[in-house]
């Protein structure tokens, strides 16, 4: 049995005598350098750090890594005793949303919390603290700045400090001025070769030094006040004020208020809250919602006692959310008539009012006109504070569709609640369909049941908003709803937002799973990674006889994507309805397939502008939680490929094979070509072409090949590996950490380079824990693409 004696979990310092338990530890000879053991047994004593129990025997494990958890818990042990003072339930309270988002152990919260408030941590440090739920290894570097922080609030640090280490290179400039303290306070130095060694894991007998020396230094020495540059955190700023920056991270509390932690232009890291209700956050001139702040927006701050008065987001890096989207019915030279649920409202039009018809600049009387031709258009208006419309976005909808929840139908009329919370009337062809796939209901049981079973339904409208089809999506009810429980007795669905249980016997009962006969153990093996929606039939035991399940879906789920955010998506069918649907909260957890290759959400947000993407989408509890994504317009992308009867080219990633035409034509850059002059400057270099194709009538054969020599490379940049995947990589520069994406022609073996084999090779390194320990150069081509890839060893 293996017992950790942690690091001071509590956060208090066990100052009873322990010199007995530190001289007994079974390997204190094992330490990685003389001296060392004088530490550990120090620490020991101080109650800063114990040991391992294994077998009856303590062991204090020298070389050990310590986790960035363990290492605030040090700071905060060290620093309560200085201050006097502790992480109150108020701190803990205030800082524990974000510390939850992070996944940070409950154990670690005082400490954490504390350092926070006190600006040792800024949020966007606890990244690197966590992978999933395992706890990740701290470097001596960001220790070093954890420590240099704590420091730092008491004796000042030297903004403008350089350092001597032959390896001070590989140090970020934003650290420079903390690990500079602890040099000149002999806390923390190099080794024998005077190298900092940055990127190495700490381990245990490097820890008791520093804690050791640091708990000393506050213990015994008398501080002297800072006589440089004040620390980069929030409780050195002023009480109220204004800041420039860019976002560094922002989100909406479950309590509506908003968090965001900003650099400033300066070079400070500032946390900061938005009261609800209270806090305002502008965008070109107009209030609008917390939500809309995004990262790396550029924005300037008005706060007062740490929270936000007023934000206006000076440059958005993503764009905001439009909120007052409506079903237009008129429009003048002076006036825009629109329907709000069953309500219609009338706007005035700014003077200098902007129109836009499918993202093309137009005007008011272009746009009565399209509407005169019996068009239908959605529109979202921009209000300005006199609640005149400075901007129309008109958005074509040939025949329209609305989900909601059906709160009234009778022969001639139905009404359905949407997800915007508003009532919708509709009339009802006299030969409208029903459609369900988990049973034959008509429309008069459709009449009959629809007061006892919520029904959340498509319609599908014609030209004149008449519904001409109801699908039902799904029922809720005691015997409809979504399967989260089942075993060889009993099966358990949940339905608005209550459980139901039901027995049955296996011989006895019918399954069938997306139309097709099944039985209990096929549902008992794929219901957890599916989620089943269910209708049950139930006899007068209350005994299950039958299930029908189908796999959840939100109705039509199949579709051209046509709109992207971080909240929702939109999808078009092959008849031009179009379906919106809202996404995981989380878009990280969002399976996504580009291709048929493994991406992200954030990836296909990117690119599914560039051409038509097809997407299936699947669904759970509700919202969209797997999109599998399928470039439908592939003719324009990079050279890999050429002879006589083929061309392959890269799109976005994925390779896209085509015959040509026995007398395809070829251009290069206006200049009449032939295929093989083509060929034989391709095979000259890789990649040097980009190409645009054109296809027959039935799109089977390439007509013609435009081809144009791709752009030059752009920057190359350095900095520290912080995370990495197959689509994006996440490094630390001097100035700020950044994201950048793979480009479409990066080659995972033959662009790498370095310490690492490919890229999965050095994946595999990072999610084993010492992907920190690489410095990473890209050299990026002129959309801030990588196109190559370092890794060294640092």
């Amino acid at each position: 049995m293996k017992r950790f004696l942690a690091l001071t979990l509590a956060g208090t310092l066990l100052l009873s005598n322990t010199t007995i338990f530190a001289a007994t530890f079974a390997d204190i000879n094992k330490v990685p350098w003389p001296g060392a053991a004088t530490f550990i047994n120090q620490a020991a004593d101080l109650g800063l750090m114990s040991g391992y129990l294994e077998n009856g025997r303590k062991y204090c494990k020298p070389k050990n890594n310590v986790t960035y958890n363990e290492a605030t818990q040090l700071v905060y042990s060290i620093l309560k005793t200085y201050y006097k003072d502790d992480a109150n339930e108020s701190i803990i309270a205030k800082w524990k949303p974000i510390m939850i988002a992070y996944n940070i152990p409950t154990w670690a919260y005082s400490a954490v919390s504390y350092s926070l408030e006190k600006g040792i941590l800024i949020t966007t440090d606890l990244s690197r603290f966590m992978k999933g739920n395992t706890q990740k290894y701290a470097t001596r570097e960001d220790v070093g700045i954890l420590f240099g922080k704590a420091l730092g609030k008491i004796y000042g640090v030297d903004m403008n400090a350089k350092l001597s280490y032959k390896d001070a290179s590989a140090i970020a400039k934003t650290s420079v001025p903390y690990l500079d303290l602890l040099y000149d306070k002999k806390i923390m130095v190099g080794d024998d070769y005077n190298k900092f060694n940055p990127k190495v894991n700490i381990n245990r007998a490097e820890m008791a030094v520093l804690s050791v020396k640091s708990y000393k230094l506050l213990t015994t020495a008398t501080p002297t006040p800072p006589s440089t540059v004040p620390n980069n955190n929030t409780p050195s700023m002023p009480s109220s004020g204004n800041i420039t920056g860019t976002i560094a991270m922002a989100t909406v509390l479950d309590n509506g208020d908003l968090f965001c932690s900003v650099h400033t232009n300066d070079g400070k890291g500032v946390n900061l809250f938005g009261k609800k209700g209270t806090s305002k956050i502008y965008y070109d001139g107009e209030e609008i919602s917390f939500r809309d702040v995004g990262v790396d927006d550029a924005v300037t701050i008005s706060y007062a006692n740490g929270d936000i008065q007023t934000l206006t987001i000076t440059k958005s890096k993503h764009g905001v959310t439009e909120k007052s989207t409506y079903d237009l019915l008129d429009i003048t030279s002076s006036k825009v008539v629109v329907k709000d649920g069953s309500k219609e409202k009338t706007y005035t039009l700014d003077d200098s009012v902007q129109v836009y018809i499918n993202e093309t600049s137009s005007s008011p009387s272009k746009l009565y006109s399209a509407l005169s031709d019996k068009k239908n258009f959605s529109v979202t208006l921009h209000l300005n504070k006199d609640n005149k419309v400075t901007k129309i976005y008109a958005t074509e909808t040939t025949k329209g569709t609305k989900t909601g929840l059906i709160k009234d139908l009778d022969d001639k009329e139905i009404t359905i609640k949407a997800s915007d919370g508003k009532s919708y009337d509709y009339k009802l062809s006299s030969s409208v369909s029903v459609s369900d796939s988990l049973t034959n209901m008509s429309f008069s049981d459709l009449k009959r049941h629809y007061d006892d079973t919520d029904y959340h339904v498509t319609l599908t409208t014609d030209g004149k908003g008449v519904v001409t089809k109801i699908t039902i999506n799904y029922a809720e009810d005691d015997a409809n709803g979504i399967l989260t429980n089942i075993t060889s007795r009993r099966l358990t669905i949940k339905s608005n937002g209550k459980e139901y249980t039901y027995s049955y016997y296996d011989k006895d009962i019918t399954v069938k799973v997306d139309g097709k006969t099944k039985d209990l153990d096929y549902l008992k093996d794929h219901y957890k990674d599916t989620s089943y929606r269910v209708a049950l039939t139930i006899n007068r035991d209350d005994e299950v006889t039958k299930i029908v399940a189908t796999e959840e879906k939100m109705g039509t789920s199949k579709g051209i994507i046509t709109y992207m955010s971080n909240s929702k998506i939109e999808i078009e069918d092959s008849k031009g309805h179009t379906y919106s649907y809202s996404v995981l909260d989380d878009t990280d957890d969002i399976t996504v397939t580009l291709n048929g290759k493994s991406s992200d959400y954030d990836r296909l947000k990117e690119v599914y502008k560039k051409y038509d993407y097809e997407a299936t989408l699947s669904f759970k509890n509700k919202k969209v939680s797997k999109i599998s994504a399928t470039n439908k317009e592939a003719d324009k992308g990079e050279l890999r490929s050429l002879s006589y009867d083929e061309i392959t080219i890269d799109v976005d990633g994925s390779k896209f094979k085509y015959d040509l035409d026995e007398n395809v034509v070829v251009e290069l850059e206006n200049d009449d070509y032939t295929l093989k002059k083509l060929m034989e400057d391709f095979n000259k270099g890789y990649d040097n072409f980009t190409v645009k194709l054109s296809f027959d009538s039935k799109h089977s054969k390439v007509t013609r090949i435009y081809a144009e020599y791709l752009s030059e490379k752009g920057d190359t940049v350095k900095g520290d590996l912080i995370e990495v995947s197959r689509s994006k990589i996440r490094i630390r520069t001097d100035s700020r950490t950044k994201t950048y994406y793979f480009s479409n022609h990066f080659d995972d073996i033959s662009d790498v380079r370095g310490d690492v084999d490919d890229l999965d090779d050095l994946i595999d390194r990072f999610d084993d824990g010492d992907g920190r320990d690489y410095y990473i150069k890209l050299e990026l081509n002129r959309d801030d693409e990588v196109t190559k890839l370092t890794a060294e060893r640092a």
